[in-house]
């Protein structure tokens, strides 16, 4: 018998042991949760995912995906897991296992009102917004950007095109380039309308000079806004950087076929023309634009310079004269052929002066010009009333 009774007090212990783990509960996380228990809320979560009778629920991972990106939008907890993600990967595997049928999960609002999977990532999603925001109005675009890539990660299963436009600002103010152009880019792949965040990978990329991305974007973007004058500017100039000027004439030519009163694609084959040194050709679209267009400030700018490029030409010429007697004579007679250059040249810049320019840069550019013309032709008057001109624009002559 004392044998037995040692026996019963060796296996006793052992039994104790052996008995099961309990039983995760994922309302009581939810409850954790609303009572501020944020720490206890994580833990009952995660246990319930490993558990084998809750580890296959959807509504185990929906309620992970809720807690998760709730303690991540909240002030009051700090974690060094990327809750976002997490979050994310969870409502991406509750939706798995409910075989798409999420109308199914749904949790009750403060109110005792349902609220179901949709709304719930959305009112979460809202609040990276609202974070990201006011990070963005602070200036702290960093940390603006931090908030829209959680928001992106934490709606990875239903991609938002707003958290990828406004990341792709946040990146381009954090002064990453690079992170802009995705982020804008996959706005676009998602069907996004707005057309500054469209238009901006192709002119961050060509201001970068990546020439290659730069027209694929422009080409990319001219299938959605075919008529988008800058987008065609960066594809034609991206073709000439890359020297596929026979695609670059075939694109305007059809374009012109298509539509003969389409001033710009004129104006842009001048561009190609004066590119090749076609420079009668070039002249000719140039005219043919500013007929269908009389206030085309790049078309008259661009006629102008046809003038300008001989008056250069002639200055060349002069500037290489030596100083014998000969030379002196010679100098004289190209001086007087470069003010009658002049002479031909300025109405067409006048005439462009009057017109917009499209930017300050373009402005000055041309009054530098006119200057240096009036210079030539000896005109002191119009000299110093460009000059006035280009003072008020800031800038010394």
């Amino acid at each position: 018998m004392k044998k037995i009774a040692v026996l019963l007090l060796l296996i006793i212990p052992g039994m104790v042991l052996a008995q099961k783990e309990a039983k995760p509960n994922i309302n009581k996380a939810l409850t954790a949760l609303k009572n501020g228990k944020l720490d206890e809320a994580k833990s009952t979560i995660d246990a319930a995912t490993t558990y084998e009778k809750t580890m296959n629920d959807s509504k185990t991972w929906f309620y992970r995906g809720i807690i998760y990106g709730a303690l991540d939008t909240t002030t009051s907890y700090n974690s060094t897991e990327d809750l976002s993600k997490v979050a994310g990967e969870s409502l991406k595997k509750a939706e798995e296992l409910s075989g798409g049928k999420t109308s199914a999960l749904f949790v009750q609002d403060k109110n005792g009102l349902p609220l179901g999977y949709d709304q719930v990532i959305q009112n979460i999603g809202n609040a990276y917004l609202v974070k990201g925001d006011k990070a963005f109005s602070s200036e702290d675009f960093k940390g603006a950007l931090k908030q829209f890539e959680k928001g992106i990660a934490f709606k990875a299963n239903k991609p938002d095109t707003t958290f990828y436009e406004y990341a792709g600002y946040a990146a381009y103010n954090s002064e990453e380039r690079q992170k802009a152009m995705d982020f804008l880019t996959k706005y676009a792949d998602l069907g996004g309308k707005r057309t500054q965040a469209l238009t901006m990978p192709a002119l961050l990329a060509y201001e970068d000079q990546n020439f290659e991305a730069a027209l694929a974007s422009a080409q990319k973007i001219l299938k959605i806004l075919p008529n988008h004058k800058d987008m065609k500017v960066v594809e034609l100039n991206s073709l000439i950087q890359l020297k596929r000027y026979d695609e670059a004439a075939k694109n305007l030519e059809v374009a012109v076929k298509q539509n003969p009163n389409d001033a710009q694609s004129l104006y842009l084959l001048g561009v190609l023309n004066t590119e090749l040194k076609k420079m009668e050709d070039a002249k000719a679209n140039f005219e043919a634009a500013l007929k269908i267009q009389p206030d085309y400030f790049d078309a008259q700018f661009n006629l102008a310079n046809y003038y300008l490029i001989e008056i250069d030409k002639t200055t060349q010429d002069i500037n290489a004269l030596g100083i014998s007697s000969a030379n002196a004579k010679k100098k004289q007679e190209l001086v007087q052929k470069r003010v009658k250059q002049s002479e031909a040249a300025i109405p067409y810049l006048e005439k462009a002066e009057k017109m917009k320019a499209p930017s300050q840069d373009a402005e000055i550019e041309l009054l530098h010009k006119l200057s240096l013309l009036y210079y030539y032709i000896a005109d002191d008057k119009n000299n110093d009333r460009v000059s006035k001109k280009l003072k008020a624009l800031g800038v010394e002559d």
